[in-house]
């Protein structure tokens, strides 16, 4: 595993041929990462099957009624620490009206590695389908939005007597991974927020522009693909850049070759989404693909930041 720390003295924040040299200056590609990460932190079972709930909206989430929910418990009596997990524009939900493939896996995974998982569904409340289809301005839940629904979700697990209150993790794919950039630069009212933050594949292109005004308030990781044409690498890797350059606790592993939803297990092929409207090239498409080694190194690095950063 290569990691290399980022110290630049000028970040370009456009998708210049000098940007595209710090992508490749500065990939953090781990694609041997020792699977005995996993067993040094340990790994519980999982009870059984993620139950339902209401999440109250505390006066922090803009929906009309208490959001959804679903949570993953482990194995064990005690306090755990947590990990909130935002889906993307397309939902939580598989066509068969179930949890994903992709939140599934996570939620298990965390689950068997000793966390609570909380999936958090900000679209059922507000009678949302989907956003993918929608160009940015014409949606009406951004990301702000769902930063409250964030914040709702870490109010509701604070009042768990089987959650670590001081160790709640926020995670996030794409719009969601863009909600938790959101959640994480904006400053809390009464206590801290959450203890860490990753980010898969999120938005970084409005942010890369006013990069010095990104201050993450706790430690971020962000995953993406380096060939992602939905929401490009080059900006996150500015913006990582940035941050790290202020001694800001961020980092960045790409994976070359990978593009959006690498890490989803639903998907099987490589396809492009011709009804997307955004990405690189609007009115083009976007692609999706699977990379099933990115996906095993990437949960690697979850499980990695979050024992680093969660201790017990």
């Amino acid at each position: 595993m290569e990691t290399l720390l980022f110290a630049p003295t000028e970040v370009p924040m456009n998708d210049s041929p000098a940007l595209r040299r710090l992508l490749k200056r500065h990939r953090m590609v781990a694609w041997s990462l020792a699977w005995a990460v996993a067993a040094a932190a340990g790994c519980s079972s999982a009870s059984a099957a993620e139950r339902a709930i209401e999440i109250p909206t505390a006066g922090l989430s803009s929906s009309p009624k208490p959001l959804v929910g679903y949570v993953f418990q482990p194995a064990g009596a005690g306090e755990h620490p947590a990990v909130v997990m935002m889906h993307g524009c397309g939902g939580a939900y598989a066509s068969d009206g179930a949890l994903n493939a992709r939140h599934r896996m996570w939620g298990e995974l965390l689950a068997a590695h000793g966390y609570v998982a909380l999936m958090l569904d900000s679209f059922t409340s507000r009678g949302v389908k989907q956003l993918c289809t929608q160009k940015f301005d014409e949606r009406t839940l951004k990301e702000r939005d769902r930063m409250g629904d964030a914040n709702a979700a870490l109010a509701y697990l604070r009042a768990q007597p089987e959650v670590a209150r001081s160790r709640i993790a926020v995670l996030g794919w794409s719009h969601g991974g863009g909600s938790v950039l959101a959640t994480v630069s904006q400053a809390t009212r009464d206590e801290p927020g959450f203890a860490a933050a990753v980010a898969f594949y999120p938005g970084c292109s409005a942010r890369a522009r006013t990069a010095a005004s990104f201050h993450p308030s706790a430690p971020l990781l962000i995953l993406i693909g380096e060939a992602d044409d939905w929401t490009p690498a080059a900006a996150c890797v500015a913006l990582t850049a940035s941050a790290a350059a202020r001694g800001e606790p961020m980092r960045i592993v790409t994976y070359p070759g990978t593009f959006h939803d690498f890490d989803n297990p639903g998907i099987k092929t490589q396809k492009t989404r011709k009804d997307v409207p955004n990405g690189v090239h609007p009115g083009q498409g976007v692609t999706v693909a699977p990379n099933a080694q990115a996906r095993e190194d990437a949960k690697q690095q979850v499980l990695q930041f979050l024992a680093e950063n969660l201790p017990g």
